[in-house]
C-alpha cells in the first residue's frame, strides 16, 4: 500500500486518511499549517459597508474563511444574511458554494477553475464594488485582476494561515529523510513553504528536497505548482479541477 504525505490543516485530515483509504492507499497526516480567525476591525468595516449598501459582488474564495465569517457574526447571523439579499455572490469552487448553500446563501457565479486565476478570466464587474473575503495569503493577481477588469475592490481578511513548527512537523520531516512516504501533496503554498521553512530550521533542506524529489508530488493550484519548482521540486500532477479529491485521483494514477 502506497504511503501519501498529506499536509493539510489538521480538521481536514480525518477526510482526507479516509478519502486515500478509498483509494487503496495510506495517508500519513501532518498539519503543516492552521488557521486562525481574524478578530480586528476588517470584518466591522465590511458588514458597515454592506450595512450602507455600498456592496454589489461578494467573492468567498474559501469555505474556511465563510464558516469563520459565521463564527464572527453570531447571532447576527439572519441579520448578515437579510443585508446581502441583491448582492450578487461568487464561490470560488463547489465546496464553498455547498456551504453558502447551507446557510440559504445561493452562489450564482462559480468558475469552471476553482482559483483566483480563473475567476479573473471568466468574470469582470466594472464600475461595481466588490468584496474579496479570504485569507491573508489570498493570490494578488484576484485583486489586481478585478482591479484591472474596472471594479471598486476591497479585501477583508477574514482569518491568518500560520506555519506549524512542534515535534509532530520535526517527526514528519525524519520519516520522509528515512524515505518512508511514497508520495507527496501540497493543497497550497503555504503547507510547502511550512515544511521547507521546518526542515531548515533542522538543518536539512537539502537532505528533505532530494527525498521528496525521488518520490511523485501531487499539488493544488498553479502557484503551488510554481512555487514548488521555483525551489527545486518536480510535481508531477496538477488536476485539471483543484480539489483534493481529483488531486489524488489523478495522484493513483500516477503511482
Amino acid at each position: 500500500m502506497k504511503r501519501v504525505a498529506v499536509t493539510r490543516p489538521a480538521k481536514f485530515l480525518p477526510a482526507a486518511a479516509e478519502y486515500l483509504r478509498l483509494k487503496g492507499m495510506e495517508a500519513v497526516p501532518v498539519p503543516m499549517m492552521e488557521l486562525v480567525p481574524r478578530k480586528d476591525g476588517d470584518i466591522d468595516a465590511f458588514l458597515e459597508r454592506l450595512s450602507a449598501g455600498q456592496v454589489d459582488v461578494m467573492v468567498l474564495t474559501s469555505q474556511n474563511g465563510f464558516l469563520f465569517l459565521l463564527e464572527r457574526l453570531g447571532d447576527d447571523v439572519e441579520h448578515f444574511l437579510g443585508l446581502i439579499d441583491g448582492v450578487r455572490v461568487l464561490a470560488i469552487g463547489p465546496k464553498t458554494k455547498k456551504a453558502l448553500e447551507e446557510h440559504a446563501i445561493w452562489a450564482s457565479l462559480v468558475p469552471s477553475t476553482y482559483s483566483s486565476e480563473g475567476i479573473v478570466k471568466e468574470f469582470s464587474f466594472p464600475r461595481k464594488h466588490v468584496e474579496v473575503l479570504r485569507s491573508d495569503h489570498g493570490n494578488p493577481a484576484l485583486i489586481k485582476g478585478l482591479e484591472d477588469g474596472g471594479a471598486v475592490v476591497h479585501e477583508t481578511v477574514l482569518y491568518d494561515i500560520v506555519p506549524l513548527d512542534g515535534e509532530e512537523q520535526e517527526a514528519f520531516v525524519r520519516e520522509v529523510l528515512a524515505g518512508r512516504i511514497d508520495a507527496f501533496t501540497f493543497t497550497s503554498t503555504m503547507t510547502a513553504k511550512s515544511l521547507f521553512l521546518k526542515a531548515q530550521s533542522m538543518g536539512v533542506l537539502s537532505e528533505l528536497k532530494r527525498a521528496i524529489n525521488a518520490k511523485k508530488v501531487a499539488v493544488i493550484g498553479n502557484p503551488t505548482a510554481q512555487y514548488l519548482a521555483g525551489n527545486g521540486i518536480r510535481v508531477d500532477v496538477v488536476p485539471e479541477r483543484f480539489t483534493f479529491e481529483d488531486m489524488i485521483d489523478a495522484l493513483a494514477k500516477a503511482l
